[in-house]
């Protein structure tokens, strides 16, 4: 169940102007959101997520580390909720373990994701919440965290989608919404330009 691409028309606006495109897969928007963060982007785009689940009761807002900390904190907070991150990496201290490996597109190289069983079960309505969809592979392994520990799974929030990457085929087997704030069509690197869904006349 897929949703979003016609929320954002201010969250556009701020990516056109200060997102800058590296290739034809990846953007960057490590100005204001995932290194240096904006906290009126963040306020804004959380805003927007939260509006998109107003009556899922959700208890906790589940990211992996950690470019999706901040939108998960504001997601939580607006929302009352707590918010939870999958680690990076096997922590010798955590109890419980729910463990998942994935291959991170930016970096390459897999790593192992985890989450403290003390945190995450039946109790738990979980919403799954990440500044990009792209390939979906990391949302997918949370997810299956989330049904591994019995936790109910509300849906998937994004700020952007970049369509490209089929990230909404693979999540879809969840049978939950998803919600992207931002599609992006594709990107274009000889000009800089990003084109998003809702602009976009060309088959993609």
């Amino acid at each position: 169940m897929s949703a979003g691409s016609n929320k954002g028309p201010i969250l556009r606006d701020w990516i056109r102007r200060e997102g800058i495109v590296i290739s034809e897969e990846f953007l960057k928007v490590d100005g204001f959101l995932n290194h240096r963060i904006d906290p009126a982007f963040v306020e804004e785009a959380a805003g927007q997520l939260v509006a998109s689940f107003p009556t899922e009761n959700v208890t906790c807002v589940l990211t992996a580390e950690a470019a999706g900390n901040a939108i998960a904190y504001e997601v939580a907070r607006q929302l009352g909720a707590r918010a939870l991150y999958a680690k990076k990496g096997r922590a010798s201290t955590m109890n419980s373990p729910l463990l998942r490996t994935v291959r991170s597109p930016t970096k390459g190289k897999k790593a192992d994701l985890a989450v403290s069983a003390d945190y995450l079960g039946p109790q738990e309505r979980v919403l799954i919440v990440d500044d990009f969809l792209y390939h979906g592979h990391t949302s997918a392994a949370l997810a299956a965290m989330v049904r591994q520990s019995g936790a109910k799974l509300i849906g998937f929030g994004f700020i952007i989608a970049k369509e490209s990457g089929h990230g909404r085929k693979l999540l879809a087997q969840y049978d939950v919404p998803i919600v992207a704030l931002v599609s992006v069509a594709r990107l274009e690197p000889a000009t800089g330009g990003i084109v998003f869904a809702e602009d976009d006349q060309q088959p993609v």
